[in-house]
């Protein structure tokens, strides 16, 4: 008996130690198959290319139609007095539509079960709707008029101006209408300057229907967050981890490239008008969207059986936010992207009160040509620092760097002025943009890092995505007020500019510092 006790102890007692390894094996290969099984394929160069193609069309449209023909139309409609109001609050207006939209999105695009897929049956319905947008916005405000140079005198390829003059103008005493324009025009995102020339000439008669230009921009920006949510989701749902790094950078190149093509087109809108620009931009966004969706492919999505009601999309702003890593990666892009909005509307009123124009250009070609070696610069950072931070295996410390150098170029502006401040800032702008193009070549490979849940994706990116959206419309009040105060303060030495830079370069410095609290990258 103690014999076959003793055996049957024994037994049990190895029965028991191997199950234990075994279920821990087990578990882990279970994991491991799963996650090799999940895992996206290694695409090629060119496929990655072509998949982030539909950023560069975008992207053009974007700056195109922010930097110069929106402000533009909106000056038209509503005068010079009242232009920054206006543009304020249809900003406003499309990042409240943004902000409330781009989860329902989210969510639609991982629930859809069709057969070619759940990402870009949603990019093709947003495509359309944008365009009808688009052609919108051009015809109801199509006839502007815009002064093609300054009047100021050319003296050894510079116009020579009293800016001290030209910046205090409006807090003279005796001048309440112009400080008062000058506060209207404060808003970042036009970047029609008034005074010599840099205006846009009114029609007597208003040259369209405001109402409804907002109706179609309104449209406009609800059907671009419903291309960009699916959009986003569609790259990471095709990027292997091998290849994050690299398919982040070729997303950033994209985007800035556009942004340049956007820029170079942007010089010639006094030429190519309203409906030029519009049709220029809706020829490159449909060719752009349509390259991506019809050489990638996907999975038929799979059916998620949770319900969608307005609980649910009310806690799909709040839910991705309790992860501590996801939480920490949207406040460091959201930081790093309030610096942005801020330089980059900024820019041409300082352009306009604290530099020399060269060769008598008009403050927003002055903006174009500096924007030039900032975006250039910008695009082959991208690219070089997405390759490298897949080999090196580390995104955190490139992000600080990337954040330091643009805190670094913001410091610099506070004290460029004068008759040689353009080639400074030309300079300046060449390091921002290397900064800038860093930081977006690990952005996305970043956010792909901490995840918080595989299954919703693309609901967790569009919320991330809002990171983007919100500092556009809370850098235009925040940098305006700081502007004009300081400047009322000490216009004489452009205070306002100073402590604005200042203050943004704060911002810079800060999304490096938290970068670190991230645990779950590199």
């Amino acid at each position: 008996m103690s014999k076959e006790k003793g055996e049957l102890d024994m037994t049990i007692l190895d029965s028991q130690k191997p199950a234990k390894y075994y279920t821990e094996e087990n578990q882990a290969n279970d994991d491991k198959e799963k996650i090799l099984h999940d895992e996206p394929e290694v695409l090629s160069k060119p496929r990655i290319f072509l998949l982030n193609l539909s950023w560069y069309g975008l992207s053009l449209m974007f700056l195109l139609l922010s930097v110069e023909v929106v402000p533009a139309q909106v000056h038209a409609l509503v005068g010079d007095a009242a232009k920054g109001r206006w543009l304020g609050g249809m900003i406003a207006g499309g990042a409240a539509v943004t902000f409330f939209l781009s989860p329902c999105i989210g969510m639609a695009s991982d629930r859809l079960t069709l057969q070619i897929g759940k990402r870009r049956p949603i990019m093709i319905f947003g495509t359309t709707g944008l365009c009808i947008g688009l052609i919108g916005m051009a015809l109801s405000a199509s006839h502007i008029k815009i002064s093609r140079g300054t009047n100021s005198t050319l003296v050894n390829g510079t116009c020579y101006r009293d800016l001290v003059e030209h910046r205090c103008k409006p807090y003279y005493n005796g001048t309440t209408n112009l400080h008062t324009h000058r506060i209207h025009n404060g808003n970042p995102s036009s970047l029609l300057v008034s005074g010599s020339g840099n205006a846009v000439d009114l029609d007597p008669e208003p040259p369209g229907d405001l109402a409804l230009y907002i109706i179609f921009y309104l449209l406009v920006t609800a059907m671009f967050a419903t291309i960009n949510v699916p959009y986003n989701a569609l790259i990471a749902d095709k990027s292997n981890s091998s290849q994050r790094g690299f398919n982040s950078g070729v997303m950033g190149c994209m985007i800035l490239l556009g942004n340049v093509s956007g820029a170079a087109v942007g010089t010639c809108f006094t030429e190519i008008g309203v409906i030029g620009a519009y049709a220029t931009a809706i020829s490159v966004v449909i060719i752009s969207v349509c390259v991506t969706v019809f050489t990638t492919t996907e999975n038929p999505g799979k059916v998620v059986n949770e319900p969608v009601g307005c609980i649910a999309i009310f806690c799909g702003f709040w839910q991705p936010l309790k992860e501590h890593d996801f939480r920490w990666v949207f406040i460091t892009r959201f930081l790093m992207q309030q610096g942005v909005s801020t330089v980059t509307g900024f820019l041409e009123y300082w352009v306009s009160d604290m530099i020399q124009l060269p060769f008598c250009w008009n403050a927003a070609r002055t903006v174009a040509f500096i924007l030039l070696p900032l975006l250039f610069s910008a695009s082959i950072g991208s690219v070089i620092m997405g390759i490298v931070s897949d080999r090196i295996g580390k995104r955190k410390i490139i992000v600080i760097i990337a954040a330091v150098m643009m805190s670094i170029s913001c410091t610099a502006l506070t004290f460029v002025n004068g008759e040689n401040a353009f080639w400074m800032a030309f300079i300046i702008a060449f390091f921002f943009g290397m900064g800038l193009g860093t930081f977006q070549s690990i952005d996305f490979a970043l956010v792909m890092d901490v995840l918080p849940d595989e299954k919703d994706k693309a609901k967790d990116i569009a919320v991330w995505h809002q990171a983007l959206v919100l500092p556009n419309a809370i850098a235009t009040p925040t940098g305006g007020i700081i502007l004009d105060y300081f400047e009322s303060v000490d216009c004489t030495i452009g205070l306002g500019y100073i402590i604005l830079f200042a203050v943004t370069a704060f911002y810079f410095l800060l999304s490096a510092i938290f970068v670190t609290k991230i645990k779950r990258a590199n």
